[in-house]
């Protein structure tokens, strides 16, 4: 297809494109158009295929002249796009169009979203802080303290109930006229709070015993809170109380394929040393992006901002087992919940664009190899076969996103060593990073 083009970089990282496609080009669309129109044209008294041209020029007429329009934008654009310098993130939008004349030339104007520019102003030897989590003994402590909490059991006790017990009940609501509502039989509930109006109700009953409870309910009617009261009988059955096993070296048996207790102190002192030592370098890398960010100008698109909030309410749908569909239905709560992901989705793009940046400018790549090591790992993890999984992978194109990734985590580590962490900012470990 011959045709001219200018191609102009716009604010807001867009880039219009205004095209003139030559008559004949026009033409030879059009009579490919018509064609396929008189071989699929189904008219009364024709044969399939048979129908006269001056006939299915005229019955589809506008039909036509839209194909060949559609035909004409699809090809010229997709010539244009294929040979751009730019990265395109979205389809092109036509803002201007001409009217399709027999004999004219056709022109059109388009616009769409590309990869934001970078301007990087700094990125090696970088001054930065070297956080370092340190692994004290009361973490250890607190590990086998979760650890005993774990594999606690409850056992029954002759006394009332308090906080922190465990209590056994059969309830009962009643709702209006007396009549009997939801019932539930052998709920195990634990008093956890004293502020909570139905385990405050609970305390001080024993074994046997019953009560009468009112419940004050709120919902929201028209914008105004309103209440009402929800009677409940309960019949209680047992009190409990957590039993904390002893801390010996049957425990660690029973726990762990440790011998004593000494030797799974010593197996969680290592565990959190290595995990101490993995945030100790992600705090030491965040700290350094942060720095990098600031002396970094950007242009990002509304475009790639919308897809990177969509993106993490899908991630959060997923891990809250959010209905998604009926999340949409309300659409202030929709936009609340999209504006309050917009801060973080706009830290997220620019620390990604710029390790894309500077792996680009450090020529830093992925072999075929490293691709395999890490899908081997994902085949390990997820007991998979390794080349069922390669396969389903190139299949559905997430192997270049996975070798995307992969570069700008290299990208990162390559900041990382190049960085001068020459301040060390020491942190207990498990802390808040506040009060440490």
């Amino acid at each position: 297809m011959q045709f001219e083009k200018e191609v102009k970089k716009e604010p807001n990282a867009k880039i219009s494109i205004q095209v003139t496609v030559d008559k004949e080009s026009v033409e030879e669309a059009h009579e490919t158009v018509v064609k396929d129109f008189e071989r699929r044209a189904k008219l009364p008294g024709f044969r399939p295929g048979r129908v006269p041209r001056h006939i299915v020029l005229s019955r589809f007429n506008d039909s036509i002249k839209s194909e060949t329009i559609n035909t004409v934008l699809s090809q010229s654009l997709s010539e244009i796009l294929k040979d751009t310098e730019y990265r395109i993130i979205t389809e092109p939008a036509i803002t201007e169009m001409g009217d399709l004349v027999p004999d004219e030339n056709f022109s059109f104007t388009a616009e769409c979203d590309i990869m934001p520019e970078v301007k990087i102003s700094e990125y090696k030897d970088i001054s930065s802080e070297k956080y370092v989590y340190d692994v004290k003994e009361t973490a250890v402590k607190q590990e086998i303290e979760r650890l005993r909490e774990q594999f606690a059991n409850l056992v029954s006790v002759n006394r009332k109930a308090a906080i922190g017990d465990y209590i056994v009940i059969d309830y009962v609501e009643e709702e209006g006229g007396g009549k009997q509502g939801k019932k539930k039989e052998n709920q195990t509930v634990f008093l956890d709070k004293k502020d909570d109006p139905f385990a405050k109700q609970l305390v001080g009953l024993g074994k046997d015993e019953s009560k009468d409870i009112e419940l004050v309910q709120e919902y929201e009617e028209e914008g105004k809170k309103k209440t009402y009261t929800v009677k409940v009988h309960v019949d209680v059955h047992e009190v409990k109380q957590k039993e904390l096993p002893k801390l010996d070296d049957d425990f660690a048996r029973d726990i762990s394929d440790l011998d004593s207790l000494e030797e799974l102190r010593k197996a969680i002192r290592e565990d959190l040393k290595e995990q101490a030592a993995r945030r100790s370098e992600e705090r030491s890398k965040d700290e350094l992006m942060r720095k990098i960010i600031v002396k970094t100008t950007y242009d990002i698109p509304e475009t790639l901002v919308n897809h990177e909030i969509d993106r993490m309410l899908s991630d959060m749908a997923h891990a809250y087992r959010i209905d998604m569909e009926q999340l949409r239905k309300d659409e202030k709560q929709y936009r609340e919940y999209r504006e309050n992901l917009r801060p973080r989705a706009l830290e997220s793009l620019k620390y990604e664009l710029a390790l894309a940046e500077i792996a680009k400018r450090e020529n830093i790549s992925i072999s075929d190899k490293e691709i395999d090591d890490e899908i081997k790992g994902f085949a390990k993890r997820q007991k998979k076969n390794f080349a069922d999984l390669k396969k389903r992978m190139t299949e559905n194109d997430s192997i270049e996103n996975l070798r995307y990734r992969l570069r700008v985590s290299k990208a990162l580590n390559f900041l990382y060593d190049h960085a001068k962490l020459d301040r060390e900012k020491h942190i207990k470990f498990g802390a808040e990073e506040e009060n440490a």
